[in-house]
């Protein structure tokens, strides 16, 4: 078994993937991508349409209606 890492450099990773990594190779970002796909630069191509897409998207009713879901939520909750 390999556990994979969509993004990041194995610096940045948290102590739960450094705890993992004790028992099964943990293969981090560009070197994740390269290794599925075999291709040296898929990870920038990949970082560089997740950005497009990003510029194009605007997520703010989302996220509006997700903090009035969240508010009513804690209301009840805590009442």
């Amino acid at each position: 078994m390999v556990v994979g890492v969509v993004y990041g450099e194995s610096e940045e990773i948290s102590s739960h993937y450094r705890r993992i990594g004790n028992t099964y190779p943990v293969i981090i970002g560009k070197d994740f991508w390269h290794r599925l796909t075999g291709k040296d630069d898929f990870y920038f191509e990949l970082i560089d349409a997740i950005g497009e897409v990003a510029l194009e998207v605007d997520g703010s009713k989302v996220v509006e209606q997700t903090i009035k879901t969240l508010a009513v939520e804690i209301v009840e909750k805590y009442k």
